[in-house]
This record gives C-alpha cells, structure tokens and sequence, in this order.
C-alpha cells in the first residue's frame, strides 16, 4: 500500500510529528529537537505521499526502504512511524527511559529484539557516515534481485564530513543506483557550530554533481517542492538522485530555529503546552490573484513566490453566484506550469458539482465551494471526487451565513472553512468586524465536532485586520489588495508576517503566564521577543531579564 496525502493533511501530518516528537524529548530531558525538527517534511513527505509501506505488515516485501543514517534525529524518525500507524504516538512518552523500545538511537527491528525495537526501523543508527553503505547496499540486492523497491537515505550535513559518505556516492554511481534517493537535511548545523566553520561543505549540489549523481536542490521545509522533487526523482534512470533539502535546524519552534544550542538540548516539561500551542499555530500567507482588467497572473505569481508565501488563493467568479466574471478552470491549468505553490481555488460558482473535475483537472491543491451553492448530497459527492484525487475540500460560508447542520457529520474530512469578511464576488471592499465573534463561534463548534483543518480568512485582510482574525482562530490569510494594490510587494508580505508574528507571541506569553512560567519563557525566548517589544509592552520586563 501507499498513502497520497492532500496539501493540507500533509501539513497537519508535519505538524504531528514536531508535536509528538517534542513531548517526547521534554519527558525524557534529553533528545535532539533541532534535527528532528529540519527534517519533518522530510520524513513526513515519504512516508505519507511517497513511499510504499505497509505500518500493519513492516516487512512486505514490495516495501520501500528508509534509512535514517542522521540516527540522532531519532525522536522525530520515531514519531514519523508513531503518526503513520507503525505503533501508537502517546509511547513516544517513554523515549530514552530504561525498558523503552524508544532509545536515542533508533534498533533495527527485529522479532528476536522486539523488546527494545519498533516495527518499520530498518537500520540501527549510531555512528554517522554510514547509512547510505547500507542504503546502496539494499538498492544493489534489489537491482540484483530484480525488486521495483526504492531505496530513501537521509542523511546529514554534519556527517558528509565522513569519508565513507564519499565512497558510498561512488558506488552508488558506478553501480547506475537509480532505485535509489538520498536525500541531505542540509541544516548547516552540526554540534554546537555551524557546518561552514567546522568543515565546509558547500558547493554540495555541485560535489554530488561531479559524482555523477542526478541533483535538485528544494527548500526542505516545502512540502510541495519535496513532492515535485521525488517524482522527479521517479522518473531518472541509470543514476542515484540527491536532493538537496535546504532546512533550518529547530524548525517550528522560533526560538530554536537556527540555534546550535537546540542540537541536543531538551526544553523543560514546564514549556511543552506553549510549545505545543506554537506548532499548533502554524499559518499561511495566501495572496489573492483576482481578475478584472487582464493582467499578468503568471509574474505576480512569481513575484509572492520570490517572497516565501505558502500558498496562492484563486478567486473564481462565473458572474452567476456573484456578479463578476474572473477566470475559470483553463486559466489555472495553464498557471500550475508556473509554479510548484499549492493552488488555494475558491468557487464562488453556481452548480459547483457540474464544474468539479474541471478544477481536480487543472490540478488545484485546494477547492472550496459555497455552503449557498450547494446542498449535502451535491457536496458530499464534491468531497469525495476531491479526496480521491489528493485534494484538500473545503467549503466557505458567506457573512450571514451559519454553518449548515448538514456538514457536521462530514467535517473530519473537510481541511478548509472559509469565514467570508466581506461579501464575495467584488474586489477592494472594507473587512466587516461583526465577522469577529462569528469566526470565534464557529471554530469552536467545528472542532467540538471533530474538524481537524484550518479556519481562512478571505475579503479585506490586512496588516490592520491580520490580527484579528488571527485571535478568532483563523490561520490562513487571503490577502489581495493588501499585496498587490501595495508598489511594494516584498515590503506588504513582510509586514503581514510582522503582524502574524505580533498576533503569536502574545497568544504565546499569555498561555505562559496562565501557566506561572512568564517569566522563565520570556527568558527562553528573549532574542525573538525583543523586535515585538513595543508592540507587545514588554520593553520594561525584557531589560530586566538578566
């Protein structure tokens, strides 16, 4: 079997696995945060749209092999297999105690070592350089053996410092291993330096280059640039692939981002609910591509792509639902050459289900459609076509509109509500604020019926207005005229982040002094506090954090 996540469900995948992972690491007071945390799209990405495997038969023979060779990224590796289903999350609690399966360094599994192994590991990792020898060494058996089985190794930066790394590259070359994939979490951190002052590795794409090996270079914490990358990779032959995954050690949590400190520190038990509620809170930057004169879709596009957006919300308008007329269906065909970004497609359209496959066709990540376009039957039947295709559903609610009852039982399936602050179907009108405590209400009566996606905001976002609709829940945040009727793009996404950010560290110093720990986590996360200061009215207490 093989799993094929949507966009969204992947992220929330992604999510888990930093969640769990650093439950475990703060029960145990020891662990590697940082280099669990720049490689969890990496592993979520295989293991939950790319690899074959089967979590209740691990030793199926047409499986896929994963090779951890950065063993010490052990915490996030195990709660990968503990969210895919190989056994159950709440035991990565148990991480590094005495009888745990769950040790620093991952067991190769085993049923003579089951005691102290969890199914689905196939390397014990320990010393570094050395898991991508056994990576080639499972791709030649398979080569020799005639298996289709891929082969994934990933391994670190730190470790390409091993003169063994180097030797398995040549192998893999000489032996024209494409079965096999490796991929580097290029964190650039390695102990407690960086990988430029202790031995420089860059170029890396070229070095793997003159080894004969196929390369793509992605931002490592894209999981849609992971996804194009490895089925690229599928298609390469008579050569391994590298794919350079450019990361940032201690990823999702900010104050660890980037720190070497974070390579093998534990935080304390007292901060894990506020550090569970940051990775909670993760959010998305959606500029609004709506047409009225023709303009060039495909350089604004790359113009919020330049600038790290995440997503790019798609305004379809039939001049029936809503009284203007923007592109359809071609035209978003015609844009997914542009770019690997999701596609966010919001139907504002009559009979969306007579137009569905049109948009599952042009290959949209995203669709929402209208609670007032539609009925139960009519958007049962939407969901379903878009959750075979690996696409998010969701569904969008006008103003005056509640949330119809009949969608309740169908929720846990549905990755995006739409909470519409203005009326749709016109470009540039004012955020309506009587919109606030609707968002609040519905958030909560959604996930008290078991909605597990994200509440978006669409229709007067701004720098202004980001933050509250941020405190009411939302965490996708369709802004249009706010980036493009601005002369300054790069400057209008910067301060939509700065205003996200605002919104987050005061969500976050609330939860911690509710909890008794205000200012122990103030002290924690000084560094990143200090540019909010003003904004949060802290100035006084962080100058007497010592």
């Amino acid at each position: 079997m093989g799993f094929d996540m949507r966009y969204l469900e992947l992220k929330r995948k992604v999510r888990e696995v930093r969640m769990w992972a650093i439950q475990g690491i703060a029960e145990a007071g020891s662990g590697h945060p940082g280099a669990s945390f720049s490689a969890a799209e990496i592993m979520s990405t295989l293991y939950f749209r790319r690899m074959r495997h089967d979590p209740k038969d691990p030793s199926w023979q047409e499986r896929d092999y994963f090779i951890n060779s950065k063993a010490h990224s052990a915490p996030g590796y195990y709660s990968t297999l503990a969210v895919a289903g190989y056994f159950p999350p709440e035991e990565l609690k148990t991480l590094r105690k005495l009888g745990s399966r769950l040790q620093g360094h991952p067991v190769r599994y085993s049923e003579r070592q089951k005691d102290h192994s969890v199914p689905g590991i196939e390397y014990s990792g320990g010393s570094e350089g050395i898991g991508l020898s056994v990576g080639v060494g499972i791709a030649l058996a398979s080569k020799l053996d005639g298996k289709k089985n891929r082969v994934y190794v990933m391994i670190g930066d730190g470790e390409s410092n091993e003169g063994q790394i180097w030797e398995a590259s040549m192998a893999a070359a000489k032996f024209k291993l494409d079965n096999l994939v490796a991929v580097l979490d290029r964190n650039r951190i390695q102990q407690d330096g960086f990988t430029e002052d202790i031995m420089p590795l860059d170029p890396a794409k070229n070095k793997w280059e003159a080894f004969n090996w196929q390369v793509f270079e992605v931002d490592g914490h894209r999981v849609e640039q992971l996804v194009d990358a490895l089925n690229r990779a599928a298609q390469v032959k008579d050569k391994p692939v590298m794919i350079v995954a450019n990361t940032v050690k201690g990823n999702g949590i900010r104050h660890m981002a980037n720190n070497p400190q974070w390579h093998g520190k534990a935080p304390s038990k007292k901060q894990t609910p506020v550090l569970l509620e940051e990775l909670e809170s993760e959010y998305f930057i959606a500029p609004s591509i709506i047409a009225g004169e023709k303009e060039n879709y495909e350089d604004k596009i790359r113009k919020v792509e330049r600038e790290g957006v995440e997503m790019i919300h798609l305004d379809v308008m039939d001049g029936k639902f809503v009284p203007n007329t923007t592109f359809l269906a071609d035209t978003i065909k015609r844009l997914r050459r542009v770019t690997a970004l999701p596609f966010d497609a919001h139907l504002m359209i009559e009979k969306p289900l007579a137009h569905i496959d049109e948009y599952i066709d042009a290959r949209c990540d995203v669709i929402t459609v209208h609670a007032e376009a539609c009925n139960e039957d009519e958007f049962v039947q939407i969901q379903d076509r878009c959750l075979a295709a690996g696409i998010s559903p969701g569904i969008a609610i006008n103003p005056k509109t509640d949330v119809p009852e009949w969608l309740y039982p169908h929720i846990s399936n549905v990755d995006v509500v739409i909470v519409m602050s203005v009326n749709p179907g016109f470009a540039g009108q004012k955020f309506m604020p009587e919109v606030l405590p609707k968002m609040v209400a519905v958030n909560k009566k959604l996930r008290e019926h078991g909605f597990k996606g994200y509440i978006e905001a669409d229709g007067g976002i701004d720098s202004t207005t980001l933050p509250q609709v941020y405190d009411a829940g939302a965490r996708i945040f369709v802004a249009g005229n706010a980036v493009y009727g601005n002369t300054d793009v790069h400057t209008a996404v910067i301060q939509l982040r700065h205003k996200a950010a605002v919104a987050l560290e005061r969500k976050l110093l609330d939860h911690a002094t509710r909890l008794g720990i205000r200012s122990d986590w103030m002290k924690a996360r000084k560094h990143i506090l200090i540019p909010y200061a003003s904004e949060l009215g802290i100035e006084a207490e962080l100058h007497a954090i010592k």
